[in-house]
C-alpha cells in the first residue's frame, strides 16, 4: 500500500487502536529517514504513547508527513538543478555531491531526531564497534562532543568509512554489516555535531 493510504487508516478512528499504529508503522515501511526503529521510537517520544494516547497518533503523523513533505520538496529541487545539470553537460553528478533521494536525516528536526536515533541505537547496546559505543555514550551523556571527543569521532568516522569501502560484504556479510551499522550510527552523529 502507498503511504497515503497507510496515512487515512491512521487517521480512521472506527479502526482498533493496534491496526491504526500498524498502519504508521506501514507509513515507516515507505519513508524512515533515521531508520524505521528508530523512527517510530522517535515519533513515540515526540508525540507520546500510541497506547496510553490515541490522539497521539495524529500528532506522530502530522510530524512525520512534514518531515516527508520537506524530503520531497528537496528531491524535486534536486531533479531541477540535475537535468540544468545534465543539459550543461555534466552528465554524472560529483560524488562528494549531496543527493536526497535517499533520506539521511529527519527533515524539521534534524538535530532532535539524529540524537534520539544515536540514543535508541546506544540503549539497545548491540555493537561490537567500541569507539563507536563509547562516542554514542559521550553524545547521549552530553549533548555534544568535547575538542578530543570531535577529533576522535573525525578518526573513527575516516576509518570506518576507508574499512567499509575496502570489506567484500559477499565475502564478509558479518564485518560488512557491522561496518554499515556503525556508519548509519556515525552518520547521526555527524547531524548532531554538525547543528550543535
Amino acid at each position: 500500500m502507498s503511504f497515503a493510504v497507510y496515512a487515512r487508516k491512521v487517521l480512521d478512528t472506527s479502526l482498533p487502536l493496534g491496526h491504526r499504529v500498524a498502519a504508521l508503522k506501514g507509513c515507516l515501511e515507505t519513508y524512515h529517514p533515521i531508520g524505521f526503529h528508530e523512527s517510530f521510537s522517535f515519533l513515540s517520544f515526540v508525540a507520546g504513547s500510541f497506547q496510553r494516547d490515541p490522539s497521539a497518533l495524529p500528532r506522530a503523523l502530522d510530524l512525520l508527513i512534514a518531515s516527508r513533505a520537506a524530503w520531497q520538496a528537496e528531491v524535486r529541487a534536486y531533479g531541477v538543478l540535475r537535468r540544468r545539470a545534465k543539459q550543461l553537460g555534466y552528465r554524472v553528478p560529483h560524488p562528494s555531491a549531496p543527493n536526497p533521494n535517499r533520506p539521511t536525516h529527519w527533515y524539521g528536526a534534524q538535530r532532535e531526531a539524529a540524537l534520539h536515533a544515536v540514543w535508541f541505537w546506544y540503549s539497545k547496546g548491540a555493537s561490537a564497534d567500541v569507539d563507536v559505543h563509547c562516542l554514542a555514550a559521550a553524545l547521549v551523556e552530553h549533548g555534544r562532543f568535547t575538542a578530543a571527543q570531535r577529533a576522535m569521532f573525525d578518526e573513527v568516522r575516516a576509518d570506518r568509512l576507508a574499512r567499509f569501502a575496502a570489506v567484500d560484504g559477499m565475502r564478509d556479510f558479518a564485518t560488512y554489516d557491522e561496518l554499515r551499522t556503525s556508519l548509519a550510527v556515525i552518520r547521526q552523529m555527524a547531524v548532531v555535531v554538525s547543528s550543535a
